[in-house]
């Protein structure tokens, strides 16, 4: 009988995955969630945010290359780019890489998640707090979004799933992507994460018809983490271009033209297979009616 520790993390309310925990770096509570470092067996370093991993220091590229690099490649030569959440620094890590980026502007509500993050996760972060270019703001990303005067080329949404009565919730709806339209510069664009089209495929496709009702051009990618034990899934849009019309040469060029050093995940034959979408998610994203609003928000199942 194993007496190691153990993370079960529910994804549905029918289903969960467990993780053996070898040590417990770090805990922090915050008013707004708990904060867990832990080493895992097959993962190393994790962090978990009440109760859901969050990333994995052997994997967490996959998450945070997929959700950068389509968008900010397909737009020309973006230099203004807002953060809202993550937390973990490895978001803007990934949109520092763009020599075209001037200014990355970072907003996300919990203090001690970012300061958890600039004491033990610099193998997320790689000191890109610190870089000249980036502004980190404490604040509620949709406030900061209804009341800014500034405009950006790309907005990039690394929240916590729409989870119900959770601060980030609200920021799924049709409203908070017309004031974030509004913010967006002629020819920008923004992406989100998605949920899980493994756990939460009518989550995933609400967003993105969401964003179908809001610009021109939306288009859904897909990928496998493992660390999540499923398929995450990713909403881009724009009123602009699309980043599924781009091919895998285009893609390879582009990464060459834009982005300083090497990605460990995504280039041009990983972009063809990750906007390469299974027949019946297809389906149902076509098909797809549902708008998440205000009055009734969408939400995972809980």
């Amino acid at each position: 009988m194993y007496e190691w520790h153990w993370h079960i993390e529910w994804q549905t309310p029918y289903e969960y995955h467990a993780h053996a925990i070898k040590r417990v770096i770090a805990e922090e509570r915050s008013e707004f969630q708990r904060v867990l470092l832990v080493e895992l067996f097959r993962f190393g370093k994790s962090l978990i945010i009440d109760g859901k991993v969050q990333s994995t220091v052997s994997d967490e590229y996959i998450y945070h290359e997929t959700l950068v690099h389509p968008l900010l490649i397909t737009l020309d030569n973006p230099k203004e780019v807002l953060i809202l959440g993550g937390g973990e620094g490895a978001t803007l890590r990934e949109v520092l890489k763009h020599k075209s980026v001037n200014s990355a502007v970072m907003v996300d509500i919990d203090p001690v998640v970012i300061d958890f993050a600039k004491k033990y996760l610099h193998e997320w972060h790689q000191g890109s707090f610190d870089n000249p270019k980036s502004k980190l703001i404490i604040g509620d990303g949709y406030k900061f979004v209804k009341e800014t005067n500034q405009k950006f080329d790309a907005v990039i949404l690394d929240l916590t799933d729409p989870i119900k009565d959770s601060p980030s919730q609200l920021l799924y709806t049709v409203e908070f992507y017309k004031q974030v339209k509004g913010i967006l510069k002629e020819n920008g664009g923004l992406v989100t994460q998605a949920t899980s089209p493994s756990f939460s495929l009518d989550t995933f496709s609400a967003i993105y018809n969401t964003l179908r009702n809001v610009f021109k051009y939306v288009s859904a990618s897909i990928v496998y983490i493992p660390g999540f034990d499923s398929l995450w899934g990713f909403v881009y849009a724009s009123d602009y271009r699309s980043p599924s019309s781009l091919t895998a040469e285009q893609v390879d060029e582009l990464i060459k033209e834009k982005i300083n050093g090497e990605l460990k995940f995504y280039d041009g034959e990983t972009h063809e297979m990750i906007f390469s979408i299974p027949k019946h998610i297809r389906v149902k994203l076509e098909n797809e009616k549902r708008v998440s609003t205000e009055k009734e928000p969408i939400a995972v199942p809980a």
